[in-house]
């Protein structure tokens, strides 16, 4: 009787496990587990292992991914001019490597800020604010070669579409300055699943320190500045990584990254990824057009003159 009640036991714990979702944990650290999901909550998640119960804590937890054949099948989508996905959870290192030549150097001749690419075609996105008052732009990426980074410096930039109000940007490199491709574009994250709390980096050019990558975690996904949601984070922001990319654990592109508190640390705002989609699906409302005054022109003062002398006394200046 006692061996009977055993195995029922056991066949009821196999079809819980078997009608589990089956999911693929990444710790901190890179270390991954694959087993039935038994409870996922705010702390943690549990899996069954068969022979035990293992619990693993929210702070230990990098990723938890599905191993459903739906799941894989909306891996990546392609959608115009930019493309979203959910990817696999890998260390930064990795992610750097992967995606660090997207992101570009975007210069006008009062500054600089970061950019990043979204296709092939040449399209990027850089910040409003790196451009505004502006129409000769330079972009600068940086291709890895056998003997290191090369610099590739492109001029005839056009500027696509202008948003001042979510203080974003669609520029495009011209084809014909373009030789040898370009390199794999980011992907956006369209969930807008991002908790206070999980690993994102950034990579950008601070103060033209080019390629500096740096990491945090989310510090708020609810902020509001000007009437405007952003994403808090305390990796370093610093002028120069505005219009960058802010990345989460899986390499795909959360924020795009617009300020830096200069009187504090630790304090850094992006705009959310679902912003920047928007824009990006409705670009023909916010078009560039340059015969359009207020956009992109810069008027110069005109150089001073002091007044000549009158009956040998010296006028005082303007």
């Amino acid at each position: 009787m006692r061996t009977r009640l055993l195995g029922c036991l056991a066949a009821a714990c196999g079809a819980w496990a078997s009608a589990a979702e089956m999911v693929t944990v990444t710790l901190v650290g890179g270390s991954r587990v694959t087993a039935p999901l038994l409870r996922r909550n705010d702390d943690g998640v549990v899996l069954d292992l068969g022979h035990d119960v293992l619990q693993i804590p929210a702070k230990r937890l990098l990723d938890v991914r599905s191993e459903s054949p739906a799941a894989d099948a909306d891996a990546e989508r392609q959608h115009d001019i930019f493309r979203t996905g959910r990817l696999e959870a890998r260390e930064v290192p990795e992610l750097v490597k992967r995606f660090g030549e997207a992101v570009v150097m975007v210069r006008n001749p009062g500054g600089l800020g970061t950019g990043f690419l979204i296709d092939r075609d040449g399209h990027l996105v850089t910040n409003y604010h790196v451009v505004e008052n502006n129409t000769r732009l330079q972009v600068t990426l940086f291709r890895r070669t056998e003997k290191g980074f090369e610099k590739q410096e492109y001029r005839r930039v056009k500027i696509v579409a202008l948003q001042p109000l979510r203080d974003l940007a669609i520029l495009k490199l011209d084809p014909e300055e373009v030789k040898g491709g370009l390199p794999e574009p980011v992907v956006l994250n369209d969930r807008d699943d991002l908790r206070v709390g999980d690993l994102v980096f950034a990579i950008g050019n601070p103060a033209g320190l080019e390629r500096s990558v740096t990491q945090g975690i989310v510090s708020s996904t609810t902020r509001t500045i000007d009437q405007m949601r952003l994403i808090q984070t305390d990796a370093a922001i610093n002028p120069g990584n505005s219009g960058g990319p802010i990345f989460n654990a899986r390499g795909e592109v959360v924020a795009v990254a617009c300020a830096g508190a200069a009187v504090f640390e630790g304090l850094a705002f992006g705009i959310p990824a679902n912003e920047l989609i928007d824009f990006l699906v409705h670009r023909d409302t916010y078009p560039y057009d340059e015969s359009q005054p207020q956009n992109g022109v810069t008027y110069l003062p005109p150089p001073f003159k002091p007044n000549p002398p009158v009956d040998g006394v010296k006028s005082a200046s303007p």
